[in-house]
């Protein structure tokens, strides 16, 4: 609301002190520290009967270590399927995380179910459950498969390559068993790929001794054959040179063309890696090829054989300075050009299969990449290598076959038996590098620390649950009480009426203890002073009262709400029924007639009269008999109810309240009353039900309103205070009536049901006559 359509009320007040505002705020939160303490112990109360009732989770770990860097790799020559260098952390997660893995544990608790010969379960998880219950029997491997995915959680040590297997369960000892069973089935199963790659290897270096060997042996029993059929056992030294640098080629030919099977193995084995993640990069990795890197590889291929020559040619004088100066030469030389082409290399790579060493499965997707460019890169150098040899091995064969027609059959014979001799020792010494990987293999999966059974459950956490509902208790309460005092729009201090822009001329305490002592008191006095006035009138009955002192307020205050002109004529009312209006204004009469004022008190609440009630006088004749002229001022007004004042009764209720109020003849009555009087205060309807006050308003020369602590709405003295502003009346202030300090600033405070105004809005929209057995009492 904008306070300055308020301005008759007084100024709009300016921005609130922030101590006010913390007082205001405090005031609210003492006011409903009722609802605060319900939502604090509702909350709590709740928060610990649930933590109690819920079921206890254990939590077990065990660490394992992926020990990629640590793990023997495959020997150089026969690298098959990827080098788990390359398998990063979050692809181990990903296995962890697989439905598989967890089939293969729920397959090892079934076996170690059947181990223990019992047709109960061993653990809870195995358990068949029933709408929650759990039987006596043994479930099926989904459901097992299923809950392990749901209670078992991996989770990668931040800059380390170790991973915490977590399992929880309502059973401490069921939570460590899951989480051992998780760790080993992987171990095992780590150690079983690692091994099944190497014994690839092994096999595959088992059938190349077998068949070498097989070579070996016929060569020699074809060797000793001839030479016992011809005689012939030795051939002369330049034809044994010759065969003997021949078969030491054609050894190396024949390594050269295993390592390039196990290398297209090797490649092979890339391809289907890649080709399961990104199938149309397979085919453009495999095209991939570089001029400059080819022509280099000729050039190393070349001198490679080369030194191999030198070698082969005089293997007895690799120890003299002459060859020894021309093998460092070519070494040299080698040297110049392995490194110009690992540089070559590393540029080819970079724009074929560029990334980022870091975690995941696109950069582990961009190194098997690499790995297969590396791998042709390899195979292109020994082909190159390969080439190279078959044309020395071709000048061989013509020095070879220069060797006499007798002697020629031998040289071949010897030649075979050598060259497969020197092939079999090497795929000898492969194989058994291979077995012993084989056996030494133990994956790249070590287990650091194995699960333990719990002590404790990790959940729920009793202090910290009761903690946290008290915490969460209290901010309810609070928000509630917040968010109620904001929507709420009832006047409920002093302070609320100020800070709208209205003055508060005076706050009346609550009568129920008062009402209480007159009532206990006038036991003492008599039957008579009993009956004299309304127990209400705490002015009269107890003088020295508080209550009677706010009246004292209240008529200073309107003394002095007028300076130039002394007010003659004031209108009470109230915005809404209920709210006490008439027992404001009946003390207030009665403290203006003990300052020694002439008072005049009349009830010109015509659809409801109650003056006669409080002073326990006729209603007939009264103001309304006046103004129509059946009855004179002299017949109808009661003098000398106390000293100094005397009430005029409504009289005959009219049907037509507003026009009898609004008419020449009250202005007359008015000003004739206010040159025989010192104050002359009217008791009107409350002024949203009707509109008489309001006509009536522009006659006298103030009003005064009554609103209720607690009950009056803001908006409603809003629309109250527009309605006299629209016909031109004058507002001196409110009085804040059944205002209570304690429950307004947050002291105890006891309910009260006690009805002070006994009608409401259907009593004044109705302008029938009122039974006198039926009326009720105005309250404070």
């Amino acid at each position: 609301m904008d306070n300055l359509s308020h301005a008759s009320f007084g100024d709009a007040q300016g921005a609130v002190p922030r101590e006010s505002r913390v007082q205001e705020y405090l005031s609210i939160l003492l006011r409903g520290k009722w609802i605060i303490l319900a939502s604090f112990v509702l909350v709590t109360a709740t928060a610990t009967f649930i933590t109690l009732k819920t079921k206890p989770t254990y939590e077990s770990s065990s660490l394992v270590l992926i020990d990629m860097k640590g793990h023997p790799g495959q020997i150089p020559l026969f690298d098959f399927g990827y080098n788990p260098m390359f398998n990063k952390i979050t692809n181990e997660l990903e296995i962890l995380k697989s439905r598989s893995l967890a089939e293969a544990v729920a397959d090892d608790l079934l076996k170690q179910q059947q181990a223990a010969g019992s047709l109960a379960p061993i653990t809870p998880i195995l358990q068949v459950m029933v709408d929650d219950v759990p039987q006596n029997r043994v479930t099926s491997r989904a459901q097992i498969t299923g809950r392990l995915l749901g209670s078992v959680t991996f989770v990668p040590i931040r800059d380390s390559d170790i991973i915490t297997i977590t399992a929880r369960s309502n059973d401490p000892k069921e939570a460590a068993l899951i989480a051992n069973t998780y760790t080993r089935v992987y171990s095992e199963r780590n150690l079983k790929a690692s091994r099944t790659r190497s014994r690839a290897v092994r096999e595959f270096l088992q059938d190349q001794l077998n068949i070498r060997k097989a070579a070996l042996d016929s060569t020699e029993a074809a060797l000793q054959e001839y030479m016992k059929r011809s005689g012939i056992v030795s051939l002369d030294g330049e034809s044994n040179k010759v065969v003997q640098q021949l078969s030491a080629l054609e050894a190396s030919r024949d390594a050269l063309e295993v390592e390039l099977r196990s290398r297209a193995k090797t490649l092979d084995s890339y391809r289907e890696e890649i080709a399961k993640q990104e199938p149309s990069v397979a085919k453009t990795l495999g095209e991939s090829s570089d001029a400059y890197i080819k022509m280099l590889q000729e050039k190393l291929a070349a001198l490679e054989v080369q030194r191999d020559i030198v070698i082969a040619q005089n293997p007895n004088l690799v120890g003299q300075s002459i060859y020894a100066e021309k093998l460092r030469e070519i070494d040299s030389q080698i040297a110049a050009l392995k490194k110009n082409l690992q540089k070559k290399t590393q540029e080819f790579l970079s724009s074929i299969g560029p990334g980022e060493i870091g975690i995941g499965s696109a950069t582990f997707i961009s190194q098997i990449k690499q790995k297969v460019v590396e791998q042709q890169i390899e195979l292109e150098g020994l082909e190159a290598r390969k080439r190279a040899l078959s044309t020395v091995i071709q000048q061989y064969e013509r020095q070879f076959n220069q060797i006499p027609e007798r002697s020629i059959e031998l040289a071949k014979l010897q030649r075979a038996r050598l060259s497969n001799e020197k092939l079999y020792l090497l795929v000898e010494e492969k194989f058994n590098e291979a077995s012993i990987t084989e056996k030494s293999e133990f994956g790249y999966v070590h287990i650091v620390d194995p699960a333990i059974v719990p002590g404790s459950p990790v959940s729920p956490n009793v202090r910290k649950n009761i903690m946290l509902g008290a915490i969460v208790g209290l901010a309810l309460g609070i928000g509630i009480v917040l968010l109620r005092s904001y929507l709420d729009v009832r006047v409920r201090t002093p302070e609320d009426l100020k800070r709208f822009g209205y003055i508060t001329l005076s706050a009346i305490n609550r009568m129920d203890d008062e009402l209480k002592r007159i009532a206990d008191n006038s036991n003492g006095r008599g039957e008579r002073e009993v009956l004299e006035f309304d127990k209400h009138l705490v002015t009269f009955f107890n003088p020295l009262s508080p209550l009677s002192e706010a009246f004292r307020r209240l008529r200073t205050n309107v003394m002095y709400a007028q300076l130039d002109a002394p007010l003659k004529s004031i209108l009470v009312t109230s915005p809404s029924p209920s709210e006490g209006k008439s027992t404001t204004i009946c003390n207030l009469a009665v403290t203006f007639a003990q300052a020694e004022k002439r008072v005049l008190l009349v009830d010109a609440d015509m659809r409801r009269p109650t003056l006669h009630d409080m002073f326990h006088r006729a209603k007939n004749p009264g103001i309304t008999d006046i103004l129509v002229g059946t009855a004179t001022f002299e017949e109808a007004v009661h003098r000398g109810v106390t000293d100094n004042l005397d009430v005029l009764c409504c009289g005959t209720t009219p049907p037509n309240p507003a026009e009898q109020l609004g008419s020449q003849r009250m202005q007359e009555f008015i000003k004739h009353m206010c040159e025989q009087y010192d104050l002359v205060l009217f008791d009107s309807p409350p002024l949203l039900a009707v509109t008489d006050a309001a006509v009536l308003s522009t006659a006298v020369d103030g009003a005064i309103f009554v609103v209720a602590a607690g009950e009056t709405r803001v908006t409603a003295i809003h629309r109250a205070s527009e309605f006299f502003a629209t016909v031109g009346g004058k507002v001196l202030g409110c009085v804040l009536n059944k205002f209570d300090v304690r429950k307004a600033y947050g002291g105890y405070y006891a309910s009260d049901n006690y009805s002070y105004y006994g009608y409401g809005l259907s009593d004044y929209l109705s302008s029938g006559n009122g039974s006198s057995e039926k009326k009720k009492r105005h309250a404070s």
